[in-house]
């Protein structure tokens, strides 16, 4: 689908040891790209990049463990990466967490930890990429949420620091497309992710019912989106959030 489109393009992937951040890794690394993911734990990392090893050993592929929200870790990333690499052309920020503590008894810990890596990491990461960017005329890729479009019934923090997100978005892409930056973000249904595989299947199916489509969607669903609006076809698109969803709803109550 892509084939070369990433070809000499570097990308850094957060939250790209496992799930739809591993599936972004496999797809850039696939077609082309060079690149740099961020995992929470030097062990997750580097379980990732020996399977990743193992599918082509030729990848020009590396990893490390940060804290997101560090402004120091974030400027040393980008300098060792452009020292390896020589460039920037792809941020993609995908790293995030939930809590589903109903409201009245939400910690404000609780609260910290997921604005903190939701919301802080994306400004922190985004803010240290964009001078590499304006050079490469490249692009960030943000990963929201359809509860940051519709709301959940529980877990606040999730919805508001996803909606957040949106909103950020759209503000950098308005702020950055004269130096030729674009800026989108993906808003992903419900994804067959470790966040998913422990639903209990009463569960899934009830979540199952409000999907047209019939069924959750493949981390693979969401990294072609990344790649596409990362791609020359998305080269006219910025400040928008793409829903891939199968046509979620809420309301949705389908026979």
């Amino acid at each position: 689908m892509f084939e070369n489109e990433f070809k000499g393009k570097v990308v850094v992937i957060s939250g790209g040891s496992r799930g739809i951040g591993f599936a972004a890794v496999k797809g850039f690394l696939a077609n082309g790209a060079k690149v740099c993911f961020l995992s929470h734990y030097e062990e997750t990392g580097a379980k990732a990049l020996a399977a990743l090893k193992e599918i082509n050993p030729d990848y020009e592929v590396m990893t490390k463990a940060i804290d997101l929200c560090d402004f120091k870790a974030a400027q040393e990333l980008y300098k060792e990466v452009v020292a390896k690499w020589g460039r920037i052309d792809v941020l993609i920020n995908n790293a995030g967490t939930d809590c589903p503590t109903w409201l009245t008894k939400l910690k404000q810990s609780e609260w910290d930890a997921v604005c903190n890596l939701n919301q802080k990491a994306v400004f922190n990461m985004s803010k240290y990429a964009i001078d590499y960017l304006k050079k490469t005329k490249g692009c960030i890729i943000n990963t929201a949420s359809v509860a940051g479009v519709y709301g959940s019934p529980t877990g606040l923090p999730y919805p508001a620091s996803k909606a957040a997100v949106i909103a950020m978005t759209k503000s950098m892409a308005y702020s950055f497309a004269p130096n030729g930056v674009r800026v989108n973000c993906i808003a992903p249904g419900v994804v067959e992710t470790d966040m998913t595989a422990g639903m209990p299947d009463f569960a899934k199916k009830s979540v199952g019912d409000t999907i047209p489509m019939k069924r959750f969607g493949q981390p693979e669903d969401i990294a072609n989106a990344m790649m596409f609006l990362a791609s020359s076809a998305a080269s006219y698109v910025t400040g928008a959030c793409l829903q891939v969803d199968g046509g979620y709803r809420p309301s949705n109550l389908l026979n």
